[in-house]
């Protein structure tokens, strides 16, 4: 302890000198601008020395054997910028993310209480399997001391390992590490920090540190991530018995193996730690340093907006370093993955009967991934509304009571659908775990069968790939037709649901709205958690009934069926040629006394500007849009209203 704290003080002195070598001790004390993305916070001026001064709190400085804290990092990796003079510092953008609030998370130190409370007798092996990806600066050291494990409240007493997952761990993560997973990663003794860029300037990072930065191209490779993404977990009974199976809890890494994203080398840092194209310093000392190109912003970006809420709500309690502004930001760009780069939705009118409407929605996934993705308490559902002219609502699928939890899903588990022909059915796309009987579990250790996996595959995915077993679809989604084919060809990274909506005897029109929503966890997935009680379930239970569980509405499409026929007429009709057509259209309505002609799109959208001719012969002529698709010609006639479907190829 002694070597190590005199190593410590000797490394504060080198730091003053360079400080005032390298940047001048009355710049320093000066102060710095730190402009923002206009797109996430608002502009702050501030001093370095009380940068902290916000609602945040400090970050951890010093060592312990193999970790720096990231407040080690601060004081050169905060100041990037971009060429518009926005801010991109690393710190900045990570700081209010999952992964830098990965051991305070409440809703997984819950979980961890939950699972040894239901397990006691694995309560140490599972704290010291659990930290090993969420406090890893604190488990990889005591291990690395010869500790055999290593428990949370070790880590509650740990600032660097209350870090969570920092700078200093996946920098030091060695390409032979590669592969694997399930938390098993290296980390290099020789305190070497691998970054992308080749022949780095060493001195000062050795000078301040000790550590030295080593040029490696795989820290841009996606393995790097599954270290911790890709999780696989040992089964027991209901007893506790260990079943000599072992459970696919997170398969992020296979699902994008398996996909078009890998084919085309778009690995997982392409989209959750995106590069621009402008030339960014890297560290703000030396003064001198040339800018370097792409850059890699330290955004991390997710799908779990829920609980960044959360922490940033109680963030005094958790003790977070972030501020709100940081926070904010993380928020802002968790809601842009979800509603940019998840899911592309498509509702289409197929067909209408007297007593029918046949309504389609297709979802394409658009992650590298299947979607929703990651933890099992994850999922995503359709929300599909049909109301008739007057107001009436005459159908609703995915309905939501006033604390958003879903109405009528079933107790167990909610089947994939194909078709949904009742109000009563709703489209969940989510991964069910079943115990060693076949029941549904959400103790994560009693894991020992997936009952359902619906989530969406990306683009590509195909049953024949040598990743497809960690990575399985399960249940009624394997023989859908329409589940992840087209023309009955794998890898769609889609799905059609088919509704069959009855519409009684109502004829007149029908506004149809589709949403998908993403949740976090439900009030289902916490009920067993929830039965029981610990400081850490207590805790997370009054953050969860505080907060607002609004699903994050991921995509919406919205079309009016208009009445495909209302014929009021006695004996002639007009005549409507030719259908389908590549252009224009000829009404023929013979002696009808015709009133108006409307033309409207599949989606209910009226076009206007449609060039209407009345030729000398008593015809009229319509000029149709160019762009191919399903159009409504209303016909307004003396004694009725009469639509026509028109087919523009």
């Amino acid at each position: 302890m002694r070597n190590q704290k005199t190593r410590y003080h000797i490394m504060l002195f080198k730091r003053f000198f360079i400080l005032l070598a390298v940047t001048g001790i009355f710049s320093f004390l000066s102060g710095f601008v730190i402009k923002s993305d206009n797109t996430d916070e608002p502009t702050s001026v501030t001093k370095v020395e009380k940068y902290h001064n916000f609602s945040g709190g400090n970050l951890p400085t010093g060592y312990n054997d193999l970790f720096a804290g990231s407040g080690e990092c601060l004081m050169c990796h905060d100041s990037q910028q971009n060429l518009q003079g926005q801010s991109v510092g690393i710190i900045q953008d990570w700081r209010a993310t999952m992964m830098a609030n990965a051991a305070r998370d409440p809703f997984w130190r819950a979980k961890v209480s939950h699972e040894g409370l239901v397990n006691p007798e694995h309560k140490e092996e599972l704290e010291n399997v659990c930290t090993r990806c969420h406090a890893p600066t604190g488990n990889e050291n005591a291990h690395y001391n010869g500790q055999a494990l290593y428990s949370i409240e070790e880590m509650v007493s740990d600032p660097l390992a209350m870090d969570g997952v920092q700078c200093s761990v996946c920098h030091q993560i060695p390409e032979e590490s590669l592969g694997n997973f399930s938390g098993t990663f290296l980390i290099g003794t020789n305190k070497e920090i691998f970054g992308p860029y080749e022949n780095p300037l060493t001195g000062p990072m050795i000078n301040f540190t000790g550590y030295t930065p080593v040029h490696s191209a795989h820290i841009r490779d996606s393995r790097l991530c599954a270290s911790c993404h890709t999780l696989i977990t040992n089964s027991v009974d209901n007893n506790g018995n260990l079943t000599g199976n072992q459970f696919v809890e997170q398969a992020i890494y296979q699902e994008w193996e398996n996909s078009s994203f890998s084919a085309m080398g778009e690995s997982c840092q392409t989209c959750h730690v995106p590069e621009i194209d402008d030339p960014v310093k890297i560290s703000s000392m030396p003064a001198w340093l040339e800018p370097r190109t792409p850059f890699g912003m330290h955004q991390f970006g997710g799908a779990n907006v829920f609980m960044t809420r959360i922490i940033k709500e109680n963030g005094a309690e958790l003790g977070v370093t972030a501020n709100d502004v940081q926070f904010d930001s993380v928020i802002s760009r968790n809601f842009r993955m979800l509603q940019e780069n998840a899911l592309n939705i498509e509702l289409q009118e197929l067909n209408r009967t007297a007593d029918t409407l046949f309504v389609d929605l297709k979802l394409i996934n658009m992650a590298g991934h299947k979607f929703p993705g990651g933890y099992p308490s994850r999922r995503a559902f359709v929300e599909l509304v049909v109301v008739n002219e007057n107001g009436q609502e005459i159908f609703h699928s995915g309905e939501m009571n006033d604390d958003f939890q879903i109405l009528n899903e079933d107790d167990d588990y909610e089947m994939h659908y194909n078709t949904i022909n009742s109000g009563d059915q709703v489209q969940i796309y989510e991964m069910v775990m079943g115990d060693v009987n076949y029941e549904v579990t959400t103790v994560l250790e009693r894991a020992n069968y997936h009952l359902k996996d619906n989530r969406l595959p990306p683009s590509g995915f195909t049953t024949s790939h040598y990743a497809y077993d960690t990575a399985k679809i399960v249940g009624n989604a394997l023989d859908d037709p329409d589940f992840n084919k087209e023309n009955n060809v794998e890898g769609s990274g889609s799905d059609i649901v088919h509704f069959h909506i009855p519409i009684g005897t109502f004829q007149g029109n029908f506004n149809v709205v589709a949403k998908v929503h993403y949740q976090t966890v439900s009030t289902k997935w916490l009920e067993h958690m929830f039965s029981y009680s610990s400081d850490e379930i207590d805790l997370f239970k009054s953050y969860y009934e505080d907060a607002d569980k609004t699903p994050v509405l991921v995509a919406e499409a919205e079309i009016v069926s208009v009445a495909t026929e209302v014929d009021e007429l006695q004996g002639e009709l007009p005549e409507i040629y030719p259908n389908p057509t590549f252009g224009n259209v000829f009404i023929d309505g013979g002696s009808i006394d015709i009133q108006s002609v409307k033309v409207y799109g599949g989606n209910g959208r009226e076009f206007p500007d449609i060039k209407i001719v009345n030729l000398n012969d008593g015809r009229t002529k319509l000029a149709m849009p160019i762009e191919s698709g399903i159009y409504f010609i209303k016909i307004q006639t003396v004694n009725a209203a009469i639509v026509r479907k028109v087919v523009v190829y």
